[in-house]
């Protein structure tokens, strides 16, 4: 039989944890009493024939885990033993493999850097924060520095106009009047010259032709 705080084990009825158990109640008998346990799932179990100093037992467990459930904090993510801040400092270190994770706690992260103060650490002699990492190490370095976490600056998108997007098939010069040379700008030996006066033609052989048509539309 094991009865404490945490754990409720009277064999061969139960044996579970408290968290598990919803209520208690005894109902008396003779010269002992039946323990009721209804617990979290819904079943109900009957313990019979247990003295009055197990009953005792039993309640003073039950109560001792309510306490404990209803004064329930975060855990800090690091223990402050007889070295203070100096053992903290010595056992924690810059985690990249943490860089993304969730903000600790506004609260905890204040309580760290009370304490910090009370013992008179020196933010200047422990390592800095990684300006982009939110592991705890730097979580916890930044609040006893009074920074905050620095998220990397959005990448610049440089904008591009209509007539950049557009697919320049030819490049047109301008050599005289009406005169003009027409170029593959993928291939500068395909070049011709177009005449825009009377009649139009092309050095291409083809009156027309898409060489004729690109200086018009230029």
């Amino acid at each position: 039989m094991k009865i404490n705080s945490k754990v409720l084990s009277i064999p061969p009825y139960i044996s579970t944890a408290w968290e598990n158990v919803a209520s208690l109640h005894v109902e008396p008998a003779n010269n002992a009493h039946t323990l009721i346990v209804d617990l979290i799932s819904g079943q109900r179990l009957e313990i019979p024939q247990l003295d009055h100093k197990t009953i005792q037992l039993v309640f003073e467990g039950h109560e001792k885990f309510l306490e404990q459930k209803g004064n329930a904090t975060p855990q800090m993510p690091f223990q402050i033993g007889g070295e203070g801040m100096a053992e903290m400092s010595s056992a924690m270190q810059h985690n990249p493999e943490q860089s993304d994770m969730p903000d600790l706690p506004p609260e905890m992260l204040e309580k760290v850097s009370t304490v910090a103060s009370a013992l008179g650490v020196d933010q200047d002699n422990l390592p800095k924060a990684e300006p982009h990492c939110n592991c705890v190490y730097c979580q916890i370095a930044r609040a006893m520095g009074g920074t905050v976490h620095e998220t990397e600056p959005p990448e610049l998108i440089e904008e591009v106009s209509d007539d950049e997007l557009k697919f320049r098939e030819w490049d047109i010069k301008q050599l005289d009047a009406k005169l003009y040379e027409v170029a593959n700008p993928l291939d500068k030996t395909e070049h011709y010259q177009v005449f825009l006066g009377n009649p139009i033609g092309c050095t291409c052989g083809n009156n027309n032709c898409e060489h004729i048509k690109a200086v018009l539309n230029s």
